[in-house]
């Protein structure tokens, strides 16, 4: 299955290996380094299956967690998209937070990065989007058949 997929990451050497990883697996990927430029591409592209997001977009500081408030704001914007957090710096309770405040679809440390494991994590997600996107879409085209009907039975 084909997903459309954004790597927000400040490193580009981190951008390259991911957009080659899921590029080579079929899917169109877009790789930004900040979180400006993901709220950018976000605003424009409103049917995004996978964000791919570093917790920390700034490496020099060490209380950043710009990837942190832009997940929050990709659930806010993007219900159905799926994201999967990085980190060369996680902690357990920074990951706690992602899942449980944000939602987070999994959650991978660079340190110990297994392309196989995120491989299949990636496609996971990708799918379940997907399948959540059309599921909706189905219930939304059924919810307006279902009103033309019931109008065109009041107007008879």
């Amino acid at each position: 299955m084909r997903g459309k997929v954004l790597i927000v990451d400040d490193y580009a050497d981190w951008r390259d290996i991911l957009c080659g990883l899921l590029e080579r697996e079929g899917h169109l990927v877009e790789a930004v380094g900040t979180k400006e430029a993901a709220l950018a591409y976000i605003n424009e592209n409103k049917d995004l299956d996978l964000v791919i997001l570093d917790i920390r977009l700034i490496e020099t500081e060490e209380t950043n967690e710009d990837g942190m408030r832009l997940l929050a704001e990709i659930r806010k914007r993007l219900s159905f998209t799926r994201v999967i957090m990085v980190t060369g710096y996680g902690t357990m309770e920074t990951q706690r937070k992602a899942f449980k405040e944000f939602q987070a679809f999994d959650f991978f440390p660079k340190a110990q990065f297994d392309s196989d494991e995120f491989r299949q994590a990636f496609q996971d997600a990708i799918e379940q989007a997907v399948r959540d996107r059309k599921a909706w879409k189905d219930k939304e085209l059924i919810r307006g058949q279902h009103y033309e009907m019931w109008q065109r039975d009041k107007t008879d």
